[in-house]
C-alpha cells in the first residue's frame, strides 16, 4: 500500500514535465479582459513556448507588454515612456488537463514559470470562446450499456482558484470547494491543505442515513487538498444540503464542466490569432489621444474672476512648468483657454438674445 501511494505522489511530484506536447487550440489565440490582454501561440517553435501579457494602462488608452518573449521584443522597436520599460517579464508556461487525464473536459491548469522556484498554477474552463476562473468538473458516468449518461448529479470537484494570469507569484488557497449534486440539492464539501500523501480513495459522506462517495483527496495548483482528516474515510460534520437550480449555472455538453454564472474573466478576440494581429491591435489602440478632460467648473461658475495674470507671471521662470504647458499646447487648448472661451460664447449668446427681445418689443410697439 505505501509503496502505491509513493508512485502517485512521484508522479504528481514529476508531472509537469509530462505536459501536453501541443497547446489546445481552444486556449491558442488573443484573449481580452477588463485589465489586460492575453496572447497563447498555436504551435510555438520553441519547446519552452512563453506567454504574453498585456495590460491596460492610464484607464486603458495605453497597452504596455508586460509579458513578452525575448526574441519578439527585438523583433520590433520598442517606444520607452513612463508606462514601458526596456526590457519586460519573460514568463514560459505549459498546459496539463485539469485533473491530468486525456479526457475532454474543456478545463485546463496552466503553469507559469517566472524563475525555478516561483511558479503559479492558473486553472482555467472555456466555454463558448469564453474563459473563466471558478468552475467544477466531473467524470463522465455511463449506463450498462456503454452510453454516456448526461446528469448534474454526481460529485464536482472544485480547483484552486486563481487570480488569472499575471505576472507576478500568487499565493496557493488554502480551502477548495466540492459539491455533491443529487437531484435539486447538494452538498458543500470543503478541501484544505494537507501533508499528508495523495491518495485516489473515495471519502464516504453520510446525511440522513444515505450514503455519498466524494473524492478524499484534490490535487490542484502543485498542492494535495483533503477532505478528511488523517487516515480517515468519513466525511465529519456534514452540513445539511442547500437547494440547487441548473439555471444558475453553465455547462458543457457532456455536463462534465460546471461554471457559476459570471462575467469571463477573458473572452476570445475572434478572427484574431497571430503575434502580428496582436502588435495590430496595439498599434491602433496606443495612437489614440485621450480626450480633454471635462473642465472642473460649470457654465454658471464661469464669471469668477481668475488672476491669470499673476499665476503666469509666478509659471514664467518655473523651467518645468513651462516644459509642460508646451506640452499642453501640442495636445490641446489649457483649461483656463476652454473656461475664457466658453465665457465668450455665453457673453455673445446673451447680447444675441437681448437684441432679438429688443427687435420684437419694437415690433410689437409699432
Amino acid at each position: 500500500m505505501k509503496k502505491g501511494f509513493l508512485l502517485i505522489l512521484l508522479f504528481f511530484l514529476i508531472s509537469p514535465v509530462f505536459c501536453q506536447e501541443t497547446i489546445p487550440d481552444e486556449l491558442c489565440g488573443i484573449w481580452e479582459g477588463k485589465d489586460r490582454f492575453v496572447f497563447i501561440e498555436k504551435n510555438p517553435d520553441d519547446k519552452n513556448p512563453e506567454i504574453v501579457i498585456l495590460l491596460k494602462m492610464f484607464y486603458g488608452y495605453y497597452l504596455d507588454f508586460t509579458a513578452e518573449p525575448r526574441a519578439k521584443r527585438n523583433e520590433r522597436p520598442v517606444v520607452i515612456n513612463d508606462a514601458t520599460e526596456k526590457d519586460c517579464e519573460h514568463i514560459t508556461f505549459s498546459v496539463n488537463d485539469i485533473d491530468r487525464s486525456d479526457k475532454p473536459d474543456n478545463a485546463w491548469e496552466i503553469r507559469l514559470v517566472y524563475s525555478k522556484r516561483e511558479i503559479n498554477y492558473v486553472p482555467v474552463a472555456v466555454l463558448d470562446g469564453k474563459m473563466y476562473l471558478n468552475f467544477f468538473v466531473k467524470n463522465l458516468t455511463y449506463d450498462e450499456d456503454d452510453n454516456p449518461i448526461i446528469t448534474s448529479n454526481g460529485f464536482w470537484r472544485g480547483n484552486a482558484y486563481s487570480e488569472g494570469i499575471k505576472a507576478c507569484r500568487q499565493n496557493v488557497r488554502d480551502n477548495i470547494p466540492g459539491f455533491y449534486v443529487n437531484g435539486n440539492e447538494y452538498f458543500d464539501v470543503r478541501f484544505w491543505r494537507t501533508d499528508s500523501d495523495f491518495s485516489p480513495d473515495n471519502a464516504r459522506l453520510i446525511y440522513d442515513e444515505k450514503l455519498y462517495e466524494v473524492y478524499k483527496h484534490i490535487y490542484s495548483a502543485g498542492t494535495v487538498y483533503s477532505c478528511v482528516t488523517g487516515r480517515s474515510h468519513t466525511i465529519r460534520n456534514v452540513v445539511a444540503p442547500f437547494k440547487f437550480d441548473e439555471n444558475n449555472y453553465l455547462f458543457n455538453e457532456d455536463k462534465t464542466l460546471m461554471i457559476p454564472k459570471q462575467e469571463p474573466y477573458l473572452v476570445k478576440v475572434a478572427d484574431k490569432e497571430t503575434y502580428d494581429d496582436l502588435i495590430e491591435i496595439v498599434r491602433i489602440q496606443n495612437s489614440i489621444i485621450a480626450p480633454m478632460p471635462r473642465g472642473p467648473f460649470a457654465d454658471a461658475d464661469l464669471d469668477l474672476d481668475f488672476h491669470w495674470d499673476l499665476i503666469d507671471e509666478l509659471e514664467k521662470y518655473n523651467v518645468l512648468v513651462q516644459k509642460t504647458r508646451a506640452v499642453q499646447k501640442e495636445w490641446g487648448p489649457r483649461p483656463r483657454d476652454v473656461i475664457k472661451k466658453r465665457k465668450e460664447e455665453l457673453q455673445l449668446e446673451a447680447e444675441r438674445k437681448a437684441l432679438e427681445n429688443t427687435s420684437t418689443s419694437a415690433t410689437v410697439a409699432q
